[in-house]
């Protein structure tokens, strides 16, 4: 924790804040709504995160923190030096393992992101977030047959987990488990009507070629 090394990672981290580096726009500069500590996989405001590292340059969580704060605002590199300082000032960080992976897989360096959300799931094996975020790592990483399993996990853990619930359609259908695909993604459709990423999933299941009409979309418009 004190070597020269992670001394200098944890200045690198620190300094983007005081430098300025300039982030993409995202939709919502909070990421999705809610907090990710809640399983909502939003972030910390990042004006918020950039002051707790200010004040505790080599502090895990803080640095945890800013780094997911960086991926929700598209800054990869950042959020990976981040990330990597907050592991290194605490290895038993679950929290960091498994953001790092997201991390990975959106650099698409995808063996790296497998290990990463292992340990994790290692570290706490009954998180829903961290078997769906193993999962993701394991079927970018082309292991259907495991990421299913994790995905698997994660809705036993969590029921009304609507993330995990496409991710296992989508999975599922990449596999050719169509009519099991179907299945799931009905149910998380319950969970949330108005995710387009499962209605395009089932359109393109489902989709009727004559009418150019879609039954998804038919079912939320009351057709």
């Amino acid at each position: 924790m004190t070597s020269k090394k992670f001394v200098a990672a944890g200045i690198v981290c620190a300094l983007s804040i005081m430098n300025g580096i300039a982030q993409a726009a995202p939709k919502n500069a909070d990421g999705r709504a809610g907090s990710w500590r809640s399983a909502a996989q939003g972030a910390p405001s990042l004006k918020a995160a950039k002051s707790a590292v200010e004040k505790h340059p080599q502090d895990a969580i803080a640095n945890n923190d800013l780094g997911w704060a960086y991926r929700q605002n598209g800054d990869l590199v950042q959020a990976e030096t981040c990330l990597r300082v907050a592991i290194k000032a605490d290895p038993k960080l679950g929290e960091a393992h498994s953001n790092l992976s997201v991390v990975l897989v959106d650099l698409k360096k995808f063996d790296e992101a497998k290990t990463e959300a292992a340990q994790a799931v290692t570290l706490d094996g009954n998180n829903p977030i961290y078997r769906a975020v193993l999962g993701n790592a394991l079927s970018k990483a082309g292991d259907r047959k495991e990421a299913i399993e994790q995905y698997r996990t994660a809705i036993k853990l969590k029921p009304d987990y609507e993330n995990a619930h496409y991710n296992l359609g989508r999975v599922l259908k990449e596999d050719g488990q169509i009519n099991e695909a179907k299945l799931v993604l009905v149910d998380a459709l319950k969970l949330d009507a108005k995710d387009d990423r499962v209605l395009t999933l089932l359109d393109d299941m489902t989709g009727d070629a004559a009418t150019g009409a879609t039954p998804a979309k038919q079912s939320l418009s009351g057709k």
